[in-house]
C-alpha cells in the first residue's frame, strides 16, 4: 500500500491545498531528489513490510505446527503417565501379593517346624518312658534273681540241716544196734552162768552199761528233738518263702505281660492273633539289619532335607532382599521420572507463556502497523527485532521440551523408570516353585518322621527282646552261640552248683573230723556255720530293732510328757518340773513373778508319798497362814494350790488393773 496515495485520496476529499502548504515553493530539483529518496525508502519499507508479513505468516504456520506437536507430546506424555501409573499399581499389587505369599509360606514353615519339634519331643518322651520301663523290668528281674539265689541258699541250708539230722538219726540207730548187742551179750552171760551170784553179776554189768549210756542217749534224744523242731521250722519257712516267691513270680509275669502289651500298643509290630507263629532268628536279624539301614537312610534323608530347607530359607531371604532392592530402585527411578516430568511441565508452561507473550506482541505490532502516522519507523524496527528474538527463544524452548520428551520416552522405552514384566514373571515363577518345594519337603518330612518313629520303636523292641532273652526256643534260635541268655543262665547255675558242692564237701569233711575226734566231749553240741551266722545276724537285727524301738518310745514319752505338762500349765496355771531321780517336784505359778520375787514350791517324795513341802521366793512370806490351814490342818495340797493361784492372780493381774503396785 502506498502512503502518499492514501494521503492524496484523503486530501482530495477535503479540497485542494495551496502551493505553500504543499511545499511547492521549494526547489523542484531538491524536491525530486527528496521524492526519489522517499520513494526509495518507501519501496524499502514496503519490501521490509512484505518480508515481515511473510515472516509473520511463516511464524504463525510454525507456531501452529509447534502447537500441534505440543498437543501430540502432551497426549504422549499423558499416555506415558497413565501407563506408568498402571504399571506402578500392578507392581505394587504383585509386590503385596508376593509379600503376603512369602509371609504365609514362612508361617506355614514355622508351623511345620513347631509340629516337627513337638513330634520329636513326644518321640523322646516315649523313648525315655520305654527306657524307664525296661530299667524297671531289669530291676525286677535282678531282684527276682537275687531272691531266687537267697531262697536257694536257704534251701541248701535246710538240706544241710536235714542231712545233719539224718546223720544223727543214723548215729542213734547205730547206738540202738549197740544197745541190742549189749542186751544180747548180757542175755548170753546170764544164760551161761548158774546160780544167783551169776545173775546178780550180769545184772550189775548191765546196770553199769545202762548208766554209762543213759546220759549220752538223753543228750542225743534232746539234740534230735531240737534238730527235728528246727527242720520243721525250716520247712515251714521254706514253704512260706516258696509261696512268696510264687506270688512274686506271678506278679512279675503279670508286669511282664503288661509291659509287652504296652510295647505292642506302642510299636504295633507284633501280630494281633495269638496263634500266629513268631519269626525265626534269621528273619529277625534280617529285619533288624534292614531296619537299621532304613533308620540310617531316614536319618541321612532328614539331614539332607533339613539342609535343603535351610538352603531354601537362605534363597527366600536372598529373594526378599533382592525384591526390597528392586523396590527401592523402582521407587528411586519413579521419583526421578516424576522430577523430570515436573521439569518438562515447567518448561512447557514457560514456553506457553513465551508463546502467549509473542502472540500479544504480534497482535500489538499488527494493530500498531495499521495505526496513525505518529508511529515512527524506528519503533517498528525495534519491535520486529524483539519479535524475532522472542521467536528464537520460543523455538529454543520448544526444542528443549522436545529433547526432554524424547529422552524421557527413550528412558521409559529402555526400562529405566519401570519394572520389566519379565522380572515380575520370573519372581512370581520363583515364588511358586519355592512354595511347591516347601510343600513337598514338608510332606516328605512328615513321612520320614513317621517312618523314623516306627523304625525306632521296632529297633528298640527287637534289641530289647534279643538282649533280655525273650524268645521262643521252639520257633527261634539265639543269634550268639557263646554269649546267649541260656548259656549265661547255665553258667550261673553251674557256678552255684559248684559252690554248693564245695560247701557240701567241706561240711562232710568237718563231720568226718568230728566223728574221728573222740577226745572231744560228747555233750558239746555243734551246729552248721551258716545257721550260726544266720542266727547271729538275726540276733543283731533284733537288738538293733529293740534299740530303735526303745529310742522311739523314749522320744514319744518325752514328747507326750511335754504336751501333758504344757496342758497342765495351761489349765491349772502351775509349771511342773521333775528332777533326774524323780523324787523332787518343783511347782511355779503362772501368775507369780519370775526370779527371787516370785514363788516356787518344792515337794520331796518319800516312799512314793509327798513327805515335805518347801516354799521359796518373796511371795512365800505371805502364804504361811494358808499353808498352815490347808497343809497342816486340812491335809489338802490342791486347796492350797488353788488359794495360792487365786492370790497370785489378784496381785499380778486384777490388782494392777486396780492400781496395785506390788511385786515386780
Amino acid at each position: 500500500m502506498n502512503v502518499f496515495s492514501n494521503d492524496t485520496g484523503r486530501s482530495g476529499a477535503l479540497g485542494k491545498r495551496g502551493a505553500t502548504e504543499a511545499g511547492l515553493d521549494e526547489d523542484p530539483a531538491k524536491m525530486k531528489r527528496d521524492l526519489a529518496r522517499a520513494q526509495a525508502k518507501i519501496a524499502t519499507l514496503e519490501r521490509d513490510l512484505s518480508t515481515s508479513n511473510k515472516r509473520n505468516r511463516e511464524m504463525e504456520a510454525e507456531m501452529t505446527e509447534q502447537r500441534g506437536k505440543g498437543e501430540v507430546v502432551r497426549a504422549q506424555r499423558d499416555l506415558i503417565l497413565k501407563g506408568e501409573a498402571n504399571e506402578r499399581g500392578r507392581g505394587e499389587e504383585r509386590e503385596a501379593k508376593f509379600a503376603e505369599d512369602t509371609k504365609r509360606l514362612n508361617g506355614r514353615l514355622s508351623e511345620y517346624r513347631t509340629k516337627y519339634e513337638k513330634a520329636s519331643s513326644s518321640l523322646e518322651a516315649l523313648k525315655s518312658e520305654h527306657d524307664q520301663t525296661i530299667g524297671r523290668l531289669a530291676a525286677l528281674k535282678q531282684e527276682h534273681v537275687s531272691t531266687a539265689k537267697r531262697l536257694e541258699g536257704e534251701l541248701g541250708d535246710a538240706k544241710r540241716q536235714v542231712d545233719s539230722l539224718k546223720l544223727w538219726q543214723r548215729r542213734a540207730q547205730a547206738l540202738t544196734i549197740d544197745l541190742e548187742e549189749q542186751k544180747r551179750i548180757v542175755a548170753t552171760l546170764r544164760g551161761g552162768r548158774d546160780g544167783e551170784g551169776g545173775e546178780k553179776e550180769g545184772d550189775e554189768v548191765l546196770r553199769k552199761e545202762f548208766r554209762r549210756e543213759l546220759p549220752f542217749s538223753v543228750t542225743e534224744v534232746t539234740e534230735l528233738r531240737q534238730y527235728k523242731k528246727q527242720a520243721e521250722a525250716a520247712e515251714r519257712v521254706q514253704k512260706e518263702i516258696e509261696r512268696d516267691l510264687r506270688e512274686q513270680i506271678w506278679t512279675l509275669q503279670e508286669q511282664l505281660e503288661r509291659s509287652r502289651r504296652d510295647m505292642d500298643s506302642l510299636t504295633q509290630t507284633f501280630p494281633s492273633s495269638p496263634d500266629a507263629a513268631l519269626p525265626d532268628a534269621k528273619t529277625l536279624q534280617s529285619r533288624l539289619s534292614s531296619l537299621s539301614a532304613l533308620h540310617t537312610q531316614a536319618t541321612s534323608d532328614l539331614a539332607q532335607k533339613d539342609s535343603e530347607i535351610r538352603t531354601l530359607d537362605v534363597r527366600l531371604v536372598r529373594q526378599s532382599d533382592d525384591s526390597r532392592a528392586v523396590i527401592q530402585d523402582l521407587t528411586k527411578k519413579l521419583l526421578e521420572a516424576e522430577r523430570e516430568c515436573r521439569w518438562a511441565k515447567e518448561g512447557r508452561a514457560a514456553a506457553e507463556k513465551g508463546e502467549e507473550f509473542a502472540r500479544k506482541q504480534v497482535e500489538a505490532l499488527e494493530s500498531s502497523s495499521s495505526g496513525p502516522d505518529g508511529v515512527s519507523l524506528g519503533d517498528h524496527t525495534r519491535r520486529v527485532n524483539y519479535l524475532e528474538k522472542q521467536v528464537k527463544l520460543y523455538k529454543a524452548e520448544l526444542e528443549a521440551v522436545a529433547r526432554d520428551s524424547r529422552e524421557l520416552e527413550d528412558r521409559l522405552t529402555q526400562g529405566a523408570g519401570l519394572v520389566k514384566q519379565t522380572m515380575l514373571d520370573e519372581a512370581q515363577t520363583k515364588a511358586d516353585t519355592l512354595q511347591a518345594d516347601i510343600t513337598a519337603l514338608q510332606s516328605t518330612i512328615a513321612e520320614l518322621t513317621t517312618a523314623n518313629t516306627t523304625l525306632d520303636a521296632e529297633v528298640t523292641d527287637l534289641m530289647r527282646r534279643v538282649a533280655s532273652g525273650e524268645y521262643n526256643p521252639a520257633t527261634e534260635r539265639c543269634i550268639e552261640f557263646a554269649n546267649n541268655p541260656a548259656a549265661k543262665e547255665k553258667t550261673i547255675r553251674r557256678a552255684e552248683l559248684d559252690q554248693l558242692r564245695s560247701e557240701n564237701e567241706a561240711l562232710i569233711e568237718e563231720i568226718q573230723a568230728l566223728e574221728e575226734a573222740k577226745g572231744l566231749k560228747e555233750d558239746e553240741g555243734y551246729v552248721p556255720r551258716a545257721s550260726w551266722e544266720r542266727l547271729q545276724r538275726e540276733n543283731r537285727e533284733m537288738e538293733m530293732g529293740h534299740t530303735k524301738r526303745l529310742q522311739r518310745l523314749k522320744e514319744i514319752f518325752s514328747m507326750k510328757s511335754k504336751e501333758f505338762l504344757e496342758a497342765v500349765y495351761s489349765l491349772l496355771g502351775w509349771r511342773i518340773k521333775f528332777d533326774e531321780s524323780g523324787a523332787d517336784i518343783r511347782l511355779t505359778s503362772m501368775y507369780a513373778p519370775k526370779g527371787k520375787m516370785g514363788l516356787t514350791l518344792k515337794f520331796a517324795s518319800q516312799e512314793g508319798h509327798f513327805g515335805t513341802m518347801q516354799m521359796t521366793g518373796a511371795m512365800a512370806r505371805g502364804l504361811e497362814e494358808a499353808r498352815t490351814f490347808w497343809i497342816v490342818e486340812r491335809q489338802s495340797v490342791p486347796g492350797f494350790l488353788a488359794q495360792v493361784t487365786t492370790e497370785c492372780f489378784e496381785k499380778t493381774t486384777i490388782g494392777r488393773a486396780a492400781g496395785y503396785v506390788g511385786l515386780e
